[in-house]
C-alpha cells in the first residue's frame, strides 16, 4: 500500500487513510487467527526460526518494502508524537537513498 501510494502528492496526502485501513484488517485477521488458535492449538504457526529459507528471508531485511513497513510500525506506535507526519519525510529519504 505504502509503495504504491507514494508515488504521486494524492497518494501520500491519502496515506494515512490507506495505512489506518491497513491496520484495521490487519486487527482483524490477528484476532480470528487467536480464535482459532485457541478453539485448535495445532493451527499455531511455527517459529520462524524453524522455516528452511529463514536464512535467505534475512537477506530481504534490506529491501525497500521491508524498512517502509519498519518504518510503518514506528508510525504507528508513536502516532501521538507526529508518527505519521514524520512517516512521509521516512518515505522520501528511502526513497533517494535507492536500496
Amino acid at each position: 500500500t505504502m509503495i504504491i501510494n507514494s508515488k504521486n502528492i494524492f497518494g501520500i496526502l491519502f496515506m494515512p487513510v490507506y495505512i489506518i485501513s491497513t491496520l484495521l484488517s490487519h486487527k482483524q485477521e490477528q484476532k480470528i487467527y487467536q480464535e482459532k488458535i485457541k478453539k485448535d492449538p495445532s493451527l499455531k504457526l511455527p517459529s520462524l526460526e524453524s522455516y528452511p529459507d529463514y536464512k535467505e528471508a534475512l537477506k530481504f531485511k534490506n529491501h525497500l518494502s521491508y524498512k517502509l513497513g519498519q518504518a510503518l510500525i514506528k508510525a504507528n506506535k508513536t502516532w501521538y508524537k507526529g508518527g505519521y507526519v514524520k512517516l512521509a519525510f521516512k518515505i522520501r529519504k528511502l526513497k533517494k537513498v535507492k536500496i
